[in-house]
């Protein structure tokens, strides 16, 4: 767990310097310079472009992800032909892409011209936004292959975001149009992109083989077809379940409300930090444990996983419910909804923390067919949940059927894994953290308002999180955690 604990580490740091920039865009900027529907349409465009990127890719990112290890270790890279044959796949996945959407765009017009026109207005955009997500998403599984992690975390969610507050920037100050600021938007995905393939091919395992079809190809290419299928469906569900309600939302409520579901699920997304860095990190892991057969690595990872997402995820969220009635006051009148939705988001999201990496072991292991059955079922759950909820009881509804839907795909995962390997991550510590999470949370709720809405955030953020850490390292619920403690530390000097 040594290398997973120090780039777990410091793609966290890296990740949360991304996330401050993006609190900055999305809290501090857009609202003082984009009107709600303005802001709505951004959402919708990244959310939508994201979800075609992976349909793009015909399954090529996962391959990268299972496979690649197979071919380090059995090909020199300039015999190595994974990186040509993904390109070429994606390349026709996007091609693809832009066909089905001319022949279908009467469908999509007719389908939100009458509450979100402006997402007919910028369609266009949608083009140079996926083929550099799609970009950035191959280069990517590369670079988690390679242990690029750091560099690929920060890019990702650092580098865009630095870039999209420098072109905001621009943009209230240079006084151009809201039209040219989309032209522009796919901007910090190209950077990022650009620069991660730079980083990788200067490595020099990252070559476009000249060759013909390596040994390794012709050995595992059914295999790696058959995989993929059903991998690629599973993540385009999995995706289209995550994106579906904001869609639905746009569809039937209009982009301003499509905004506001946006605020609340970027709050939640800071309890995802740990998350995404660990996914990065552990992915190739498992990939070259279940090569090995090592079941027991699998279980201390699935294990101390659990623990450590499950206490950053309470650390996170307490903090953001002890301050989310300072956000409401910064946004202003309109937005007291807000917390009833991040309430319910954060909740659904301390489901997925808590039950671990149950997804990547599945994904990676010889069972991956089920994660696309089970993929295809919650689609339709997500699907008719949110329908029926947003229809009875408006915005809100899209946080309930998220809560519902995460409860049931995670729920099948971790019986899955239970009862087919033996393995669960669950223990008392789980249920202490969460205790010691709210008993801190009671405590804090307890102090008054302290003089503006910043203070009073910093004071109880601060507040909240020592008391929780201290708890928490003084009890080695983790020893991830306490090890990063040390980490720290050693950093700053201290010795007690």
């Amino acid at each position: 767990m040594g290398i997973i604990r120090k780039q777990s580490f410091y793609s966290s740091i890296f990740i949360y310097i991304g996330f401050a920039f993006g609190a900055v865009n999305l809290i501090m900027l857009m609202p003082k310079i984009f009107s709600k529907e303005e802001i709505g349409l951004t959402r919708v465009l990244i959310d939508v472009s994201t979800l075609l990127a992976t349909v793009a890719s015909l399954g090529a990112v996962p391959v990268i992800n299972k496979f690649f290890p197979f071919y380090h270790d059995y090909l020199k890279p300039e015999k190595n032909d994974l990186p040509k044959l993904t390109l070429i796949v994606s390349l026709i996945g996007f091609a693809l892409f832009i066909l089905f959407s001319i022949v279908f765009k009467g469908l999509i017009i007719r389908k939100f011209s009458g509450n979100s026109p402006l997402f007919i207005t910028y369609f266009s955009a949608i083009y140079p936004l996926t083929f550099f997500i799609l970009a950035f998403n191959m280069l990517e599984g590369f670079a988690w292959g390679l242990h690029k992690t750091v560099t690929s975390n920060f890019l990702k969610e650092g580098g865009i975001r630095i870039i999209s507050t420098l072109m905001l920037l621009v943009f209230a100050f240079a006084h151009i149009s809201f039209t040219q600021y989309i032209s522009v938007f796919s901007l910090p995905y190209a950077v990022a992109s650009i620069a991660l393939l730079v980083i990788l091919w200067r490595t020099g395992q990252l070559k476009l083989s000249s060759g013909g079809i390596s040994n390794v190809t012709r050995r595992l290419g059914k295999r790696m077809f058959i995989f993929s299928s059903y991998v690629f469906s599973s993540n385009v569900f999995t995706l289209l379940r995550k994106t579906n309600d904001i869609l639905i939302i746009s569809s039937i409520s209009g982009l301003e409300h499509a905004g506001l579901f946006s605020y609340a699920t970027f709050v939640i997304s800071f309890m995802e930090v740990p998350q995404r860095s660990m996914y990065a990190i552990t992915t190739p892991i498992l990939a070259s444990a279940w090569k090995n057969r090592d079941m027991a690595k699998i279980q201390e990872l699935y294990t101390k996983s659990s623990i450590t997402l499950s206490i950053a995820g309470v650390g996170i969220f307490g903090a953001i419910w002890l301050s989310v009635h300072n956000l409401v006051l910064y946004l202003g009148p309109g937005w007291d909804m807000i917390v009833h939705i991040i309430f319910i988001l954060g909740l659904a999201k301390m489901i997925d923390l808590i039950t671990g990496i149950n997804n990547q072991i599945i994904q990676t292991s010889n069972y991956w067919r089920f994660d696309f059955v089970s993929s295809i079922v919650v689609v339709f759950i997500s699907f008719f949940f949110n329908l029926y909820l947003q229809k009875r009881i408006g915005t809100i509804g899209a946080a309930y059927a998220d809560l519902i839907t995460v409860a049931i795909f995670n729920l099948a995962r971790y019986l899955f894994i239970w009862v087919r390997f033996g393995m669960q991550p669950l223990s008392l510590k789980t249920l202490y953290a969460l205790l010691l999470g709210v008993g801190g949370v009671l405590l804090v709720q307890l102090l008054p308002f302290m003089l503006n809405m910043y203070v009073d955030t910093i004071v109880r953020s601060f507040l909240f999180m020592g008391l929780f850490g201290a708890a928490v390292i003084g009890t080695r619920l983790s020893e991830d955690v306490n090890n990063a403690w040390e980490i720290v530390k050693g950093k700053i000097g201290l010795r007690y």
